[in-house]
Order: C-alpha cells, then sequence, then structure tokens
C-alpha cells in the first residue's frame, strides 16, 4: 500500500473522530427538511399503512436546485399531517442530532392546519417532543423557532405569528420566529417581524439566497438577531461591494450551510464558498446543516468540510463553536452551561 495515501486516510479519520466528538450548536436546521430518509420511511408507512418503504422517493442526487428541494420538503410535509407525525418527525430529529454530539439545537419549522390538526396543535406536538426528549434526559438543548413562509399571504405569516407569541408565553422553548420559503418568490414582512420584536421574540431571517439587492439592504436595515446563508452578498457571488460592507457593519451574525448552498448551486464549489470572506473579515458566522436529510449531511460533516477546505485547525474549529454559543437565542444560564462543555473539550486529543 501506498504510505502516503495510508497516512492521508489516517488523517481524514482523525479529522472525522474529532469533529464528531467536539460538542456541537446548531442554529438552522428545517424541521421538515432535517427528517432522515427512515424516518420519512416510517412517516409514509404511518400514514399509508403499507409494508413497501418507498425508497424511490429518496434520491438525495437529485436535490440539485432550488425548486427540486422544495419538492423534496412537498413530501415530507405529506406524510406529516397528523399530530402523532408531527410528533415523530421531531422526536426522531432530536435524537439524530443528539446521536451526532449536538449540545444544542434550534429546530424552525412552519405550523400548519390539515383536516383534524390545528396550527396551534401542530406546535403543541412539536413541543411535546422536545419535552419528552428533556424528560429522558438527553443531554441537549433544544428550542424552537416559528417559521413564517415568505411566498403564503400576510394573513397566515400574521397568524403563525401572532400564535408564536401567545404560546411563547407558556412554553420558553420558543424562542424566536424564522422567515424563510422559496426565496424566489413572495414578501419579508419586514413589520410583521418587527411586531414579533416587540414581543421579545428574536428574529431570523432568510437573506440573499439569490439576487435581491433591493431586499437585502431592507433585510439588513431592520438587522434580524441573525441570516440564513447571506449568499448573494459578497461582489464574487452575486452582491455588490455596497451590500457586502453593509453586512460587515451591522455585525449580524450568519448561518453558513455548505453543503446545502453547493447542492442548490447557489455557490460553484465549496472553496468558493462565502465562509472564507466572512472568516477572513472576523464577521460572526455559525456553521449549519440547514436540511440535513434533504441534503444527506450531518453538523459533523459540515465542519469536517471546513477543515478540509479551508485548512481550519481543531483550535480554529473549537473557538467557532466558543463564538457561536453568543449568537443562540438561548438564555444566560444554558449560555454559561454550553460555554463549560465546549471549553472542556480537549481539541488536542
Amino acid at each position: 500500500m501506498d504510505c502516503n495515501v495510508s497516512n492521508v486516510n489516517i488523517e481524514t479519520n482523525k479529522i472525522v473522530e474529532f469533529c464528531y466528538n467536539l460538542p456541537k450548536i446548531e442554529l438552522h436546521a428545517h424541521l421538515n427538511g432535517s427528517l432522515s430518509k427512515e424516518t420519512l420511511i416510517k412517516l409514509y408507512k404511518m400514514k399509508h399503512s403499507v409494508e413497501n418503504d418507498k425508497s424511490e422517493f429518496f434520491d438525495f442526487n437529485k436535490c440539485a436546485t432550488i425548486s427540486e428541494i422544495f419538492e423534496v420538503f412537498n413530501f415530507a410535509y405529506s406524510v406529516t399531517t397528523s399530530q402523532e407525525a408531527i410528533y415523530t418527525a421531531t422526536y426522531d430529529t432530536i435524537k439524530e442530532f443528539h446521536a451526532d454530539n449536538v449540545v444544542y439545537l434550534e429546530l424552525r419549522t412552519t405550523p400548519r392546519t390539515e383536516s383534524g390538526m390545528s396550527k396551534r396543535e401542530y406546535l403543541s406536538a412539536v413541543l411535546k417532543a422536545i419535552k419528552d426528549c428533556q424528560d429522558e434526559g438527553l443531554e441537549i438543548i433544544v428550542k424552537l423557532l416559528v417559521s413564517i413562509n415568505r411566498k403564503r399571504a400576510v394573513r397566515e405569516a400574521r397568524e403563525n405569528i401572532q400564535l408564536a407569541i401567545e404560546m411563547s408565553k407558556e412554553y420558553n422553548q420558543i424562542v424566536g420566529i424564522d422567515l424563510s420559503g422559496d426565496p424566489t418568490k413572495g414578501d419579508a414582512f419586514i413589520d410583521l417581524l418587527n411586531q414579533a420584536r416587540q414581543a421579545n421574540l428574536k428574529i431570523a431571517a432568510h437573506c440573499a439566497e439569490v439576487a435581491n439587492e433591493n431586499e437585502t439592504i431592507d433585510i439588513l436595515s431592520f438587522k434580524p438577531d441573525r441570516l440564513g446563508h447571506g449568499t448573494c452578498i459578497h461582489p464574487n457571488l452575486n452582491g455588490s461591494e455596497t451590500l457586502y460592507n453593509a453586512l460587515l457593519k451591522s455585525e449580524i451574525p450568519v448561518e453558513l450551510c455548505l453543503t446545502s448552498n453547493v447542492k442548490c448551486k447557489t455557490v460553484p464549489n465549496f472553496k468558493s464558498h462565502h465562509f472564507k470572506y466572512l472568516y477572513d473579515s472576523k464577521h460572526p458566522i455559525c456553521i449549519c446543516t440547514d436540511d440535513k436529510g434533504v441534503f444527506d449531511t450531518t453538523l459533523s460533516q459540515e465542519i469536517a468540510l471546513l477543515m478540509e477546505h479551508f485548512n481550519l485547525s481543531r483550535s480554529d474549529v473549537k473557538n467557532l463553536m466558543l463564538s457561536t454559543v453568543k449568537y443562540t437565542f438561548a438564555d444566560d444560564n444554558e449560555k454559561s452551561k454550553l460555554l463549560k462543555i465546549i471549553t472542556d473539550f480537549d481539541a488536542s486529543a
């Protein structure tokens, strides 16, 4: 065997092991997009009472464009139409993140009205799964962001925000609002987001997934607590110097999802990813999966990609995870706990 090849394999295995062992924080995970193949098959069987596993639905390699991504979401929606299904989807997803040594997770989902299920019941099912995982002693803190879909009517967005405000008074797991949905359609709902902010909910807004300078300026001016993706802001990625300087000046943390952006072709390849610009500029960033099921990834794999393509050291990655604690929507006690967990991790081992 070629000794050089052997050494490369050994080092790769060590990086993979390190990335897994590192206590990690996930801040951008869509519930329906995070469903694993195994969970989707389970949900399909629950709904249709059949034995076949419907494997043909799960060719993740076909997720090559944003439009195809949303087709996969549509399938996930079709099998999560009951409280039992929503509970199972949430419970399994939390367990899978926990298995990847994620110690803090913010899930986001759009409450839906289905036959026999209200939006409140939808969120209640999610919250029950979070509580049950907590009661089982899983060492993972889980929070919930209620999503509003930008391509839906303003009335629906208003309903979701009002429901989030009401239920956040009873459930401290509800911490914020997520602006998401197909970035090529719809509205940013800035006025509604401001209402949520006034009710002490945090705001995470998908921004510049596609080139849209006017809307990007509007969102940056609103100053959400975090930005999702921020892909088309740097001038080398269909943005402009004006937009990039505005982002840097804002100091808004950006949720970066490498595999998602490459598979959706919003960036040409990993080495071209805007991580390098933001990291070199010392701008606040956090590394996320976006949709671990759709894109067949884990947070450990996303961290490994950073080390592979941007030559980050173990210490660099640990420091990146430590800084991410500041950008969570956790309370001060939870942040202190997370800082201790990550600080105590020996990155040299």
